[in-house]
């Protein structure tokens, strides 16, 4: 009950923020002598305009997660997921849980087209990229995982919130085998600056809804209805550009081997610590650590980084 309460207050605030700040202008056509003129011409909506700044925004990871101000371009997303600090020869990252999923040592990412409707939204559409041990000699490169999304910036009161939903088609083998074709997503981040201390506090919440093609069998294993998970964070800005961080990552899953859908199960804690660097705007590199606390050792401590950027 708690966790649900939890996602509602979530839910509640994000959807209270968009409808604080949405607003649709339409442009309507002129008439003159008789010939109908219109306000916008062909050359104007193909014109690749640059919006202004979101002012609501300040966090640096958020404003490059908002993507380019141009009207069209493309966002680039990227992450390495490396072995153990312990034994960097490995092929394999930590699975405590067993999950279901591709959990060699990978270089993981995605590229979409980005049509940018206001300074604060914008629509997507893309696709995923996944190398597997790419610096051990790369075993496999996929081009997976179509999607489309919605994103769009605001603010309520001194949090800023930032709102993405988004549909994909699942093709990963690892999940296809399982039933699996398609997912929904919805993803809200909360950012509180704490007066001029440098402090910030935050919170991030995942939903992903998995759709099947069949019933479960079992030999599905842990494949899950839905994954919903909270990741609180603590912020110090040494600048408008630079950043240390500590978070933790609260998973919770339903699985399909259960009849009820809104039984849940802990995935096991993990923590991160790591750092952040805005070269530009449209361009924030992450490098972090990530252990489990209950088995803090460095042979399940890896090191990663992720990585935006937007051209055009």
């Amino acid at each position: 009950m708690t966790k649900g309460l939890l996602f509602a207050a979530v839910l509640g605030l994000s959807l209270a923020a968009n409808a604080q700040t949405s607003s649709t202008t339409l442009s309507t056509p002129s008439v003159e002598s008789g010939t109908q003129k219109t306000t916008t011409s062909v050359g104007d909506v193909l014109k690749n305009k640059k919006f202004e700044d979101d002012k609501d925004i300040t966090d640096s990871k958020l404003k490059a997660e908002s993507g380019s101000l141009s009207r069209y371009s493309l966002k680039f997303s990227l992450s390495y997921f490396g072995p153990p600090i312990g034994d960097l020869d490995s092929k394999l990252q930590p699975n405590p849980d067993g999950s279901i999923g591709v959990n060699q040592v990978s270089l993981s990412g995605s590229i979409s087209g980005r049509y940018r409707l206001d300074s604060k939204a914008a629509i997507s559409a893309g696709t995923g990229i996944n190398v597997l041990t790419p610096f051990q000699g790369a075993e496999r490169t996929d081009v997976k995982t179509p999607f489309i999304s919605y994103d769009r910036n605001a603010r309520l009161g001194d949090v800023q919130v930032r709102n993405s939903y988004g549909a994909s088609l699942t093709t990963v083998p690892n999940f296809r085998d399982v039933g699996q074709y398609s997912s929904l997503s919805y993803d809200n981040s909360l950012v509180y600056n704490i007066g001029s201390s440098g402090v910030a506090v935050g919170l991030d919440t995942g939903l992903s809804v998995f759709l099947y093609e069949r019933g479960y069998e079992p030999k599905d294993g842990k494949a899950s209805r839905y994954h919903l998970g909270f990741y609180p964070q603590v912020k110090y800005n040494f600048s408008d550009k630079l950043n240390v961080y500590t978070s933790v990552a609260m998973n919770f899953w339903n699985p399909r081997y259960r009849d009820g859908e809104m039984d849940l199960l802990n995935k096991t804690l993990s923590g991160r610590v790591g750092m952040g660097y805005a070269f530009s705007r449209d361009i924030y590199f992450a490098p972090y650590l990530n252990y489990y606390p209950k088995d803090a050792r460095t042979e399940s401590t890896t090191l990663s980084f992720s990585t935006i950027f937007s051209i055009l």
